[in-house]
């Protein structure tokens, strides 16, 4: 993976059509169940990276409570390029600026990627939530069944960092 390119402008999103439409694509809801609250990623900031052509690099969703903040959705569209290490600094930097003390994200059982990346950024595992995504899925039936190699998607796995 290269390093985290510089050439990309960084902007909070007010239309989060696009970051819905991939939301949508990739999980089958626009909203995310972190720490037993639903946020709508439809409904909470986001930032983006965009080029310079105005086309998005990436999007992430994120909002604070408290002195944690949570992480709805990281989502590049430029894989291995390094753009979601420059996206996931963004909204720690953004983060920290609300006087959050840490960051939460949550992935499903299935995301190997996703751990991997978070976990190389120096978050931590600080929860596992058991068919916690099957029960979710009887609020919203349309969240996907397998993922990430057609790995069957039942539970949550909590990570964190300080901040």
């Amino acid at each position: 993976m290269s390093e985290p390119p510089d050439d990309l402008e960084l902007r909070v999103v007010t239309d989060k059509t696009e970051l819905c439409r991939i939301m949508l694509a990739s999980w089958g809801s626009h909203s995310m169940m972190i720490d037993l609250h639903v946020y709508d990623v439809a409904e909470i900031d986001a930032l983006g990276l965009f080029e310079s052509s105005g086309a998005t690099a990436a999007l992430a969703s994120w909002t604070a409570r408290g002195d944690t903040a949570y992480l709805c959705a990281l989502h590049s569209l430029r894989p291995g390029e390094g753009v979601a290490i420059r996206m996931l600094d963004a909204v720690i930097e953004a983060a920290r600026a609300t006087g959050a003390k840490k960051l939460k994200a949550m992935l499903t059982n299935d995301n190997m990627p996703g751990m991997t990346f978070y976990q190389r950024r120096g978050f931590r595992l600080s929860g596992l939530y058991l068919e916690a995504i099957d029960a979710y899925r009887s609020v919203v039936p349309t969240i996907i069944k397998t993922g990430y190699r057609d790995i069957p998607i039942h539970d949550a796995l909590e990570l964190e960092i300080a901040l």
